[in-house]
């Protein structure tokens, strides 16, 4: 994803409203839900069955998202159609990433060594299977230095 960060990450908000606003998060909840292009009004018409919103809310929040690259927008009529840049999966695959690459980054013992200590605690085959792949890894590496 082109130039988005976890410049505001909170830790005690849970899901992606840990990098999104709560509304943002909501909004592009409704994007990812429907898989489709979007107008305000769309994404207005499904958020109005939780919480009253005004038209130029909902507008200000997408064009946030556009701004911070996590939607993309073209114009068509007078209205301005959105599509998510990436799907949540992808999405969340680079909030997730990027806060491993930065805790890595700062604090690469501690960070691997409280990480390998949890997923023992949880589920020892997740941590057979990152051996795993670790060994494989390391295979390819030696064989390609060949």
């Amino acid at each position: 994803m082109k130039g988005y960060s976890l410049g505001g990450y909170k830790p005690g908000k849970p899901g992606l409203e840990k990098v999104l606003g709560s509304l943002e998060n909501e909004v592009m909840e409704i994007i990812w839900k429907k898989n489709c292009e979007v107008s305000v009004r769309d994404v207005l018409d499904a958020l109005t069955k939780r919480r009253d919103l005004a038209y130029t809310t909902v507008m200000t929040i997408m064009g946030r998202l556009e701004e911070k690259n996590i939607l993309e927008k073209r114009k068509v009529g007078n209205a301005f159609i959105f599509k998510p840049v990436l799907s949540r999966e992808e999405f969340t695959g680079q909030v997730v990433g990027g806060l491993i690459d930065d805790l890595l980054n700062d604090f690469s013992d501690t960070a691997m060594s409280h990480f390998i200590r949890r997923v023992e605690e949880k589920d020892r085959s997740v941590l057979e299977k990152l051996e795993k792949s670790l060994t494989e890894n390391k295979e390819s590496e030696d064989d390609s230095n060949i």
